[in-house]
């Protein structure tokens, strides 16, 4: 296993995966992707999501709209997308200005639409182990581990945060009983007591937290395995804006026995994963329904590393 998990293979294999689907099906995949307000990490991703549809001849329609956006007027939008067969994924950029409901948007999507998983009968099909979208995030998380070889059966696995869009679905993803799950899961969040006594005894530590460098060495043991979901911007000792994770890299990297950057590390693959979805959600618009095995057999046959 290499000491520095990069994101960047991983994606490619997924990017590949997309081309040879849309070749050989001849499939024209349109996202509508929705950002409301200018979050800095949120306007970092989306920009990359554009940028990679475009390279993967994807059609990623981006519509911007104001902070003060009302509710009736987004869910306006997404009945509109709903409605239009052209569109084939919707999403919606995360987070939302605090005035908007999130549960109601999430519910407004179409969920055969649903690129990031949050309507409920998609996380529903986490639950129950059943065959659908895969929320982008936890799953660039899993093909992660899948393609550098990290086993987590049977290890004792920390997440740190219970959000709808990564922790919570992570977590029963990571229950599954399948060759790349089987794990035992522990998750924290903001009321956890001696957090750093979890961690320390933790084999594989994935942080979605939403703190910049709040996992530090001694907070791990000897050779654990580190996920870094965060991105965070700060400013540098020149005032320009840089990005780090929710795990003090540079703290943490001798004392690891893998760690993933950031940037360049579980978000390049989140980006791959969305347009997996996007993929998968204009197959399934023409009856062709895969499993998951069969997309992960498509990705990662004969990729995997030791």
């Amino acid at each position: 296993m290499e000491k520095i998990l990069s994101g960047k293979p991983v994606a490619n294999l997924i990017s590949k995966a997309c081309k040879s689907l849309i070749d050989q099906y001849q499939l024209k995949p349109k996202m509508l992707l929705i950002q409301v307000g200018e979050d800095p990490a949120s306007s970092y991703y989306v920009q990359s999501i554009v940028s990679s549809g475009q390279k993967l001849g994807c059609l990623c329609e981006l519509l911007t709209l104001p902070d003060n956006t009302e509710q009736a007027t987004l869910i306006e939008l997404i009945n509109s997308a709903n409605a239009d067969a052209s569109v084939n994924g919707i999403m919606i950029q995360k987070p939302l200005p605090a005035h908007l409901n999130d549960s109601i948007i999430n519910c407004a999507i179409n969920p055969n639409k649903d690129l990031d998983c949050l309507h409920p009968l998609n996380l529903g099909k986490i639950m129950m182990e059943s065959d659908g979208f895969l929320p982008c995030t936890p799953a660039a998380v899993l093909f992660c581990m899948i393609h550098y070889g990290i086993d987590p059966s049977g290890k004792n696995l920390v997440i740190l945060g219970r959000s709808n869009v990564v922790g919570k679905p992570l977590a029963n993803m990571l229950l599954w009983k399948k060759p790349f799950a089987n794990a035992t899961v522990t998750v924290c969040h903001s009321r956890t007591t001696n957090i750093d006594r979890i961690t320390s005894a933790a084999d594989i530590i994935i942080a979605a937290i939403g703190k910049p460098n709040f996992v530090n060495a001694d907070m791990i043991k000897e050779n654990c395995v580190l996920l870094d979901v965060g991105i965070n911007e700060q400013k540098n000792e020149l005032g320009q804006a840089v990005y780090v994770g929710d795990i003090d890299y540079n703290s943490c990297f001798n004392k690891a026995l893998a760690i993933t950057p950031v940037p360049g590390g579980i978000g390049r693959i989140t980006t791959s994963m969305l347009y997996l979805n996007l993929i998968k959600a204009t197959l399934d618009a023409k009856n062709i329904n895969k499993t998951i095995d069969e997309y992960l057999a498509l990705i990662f046959s004969g990729n995997r590393q030791e």
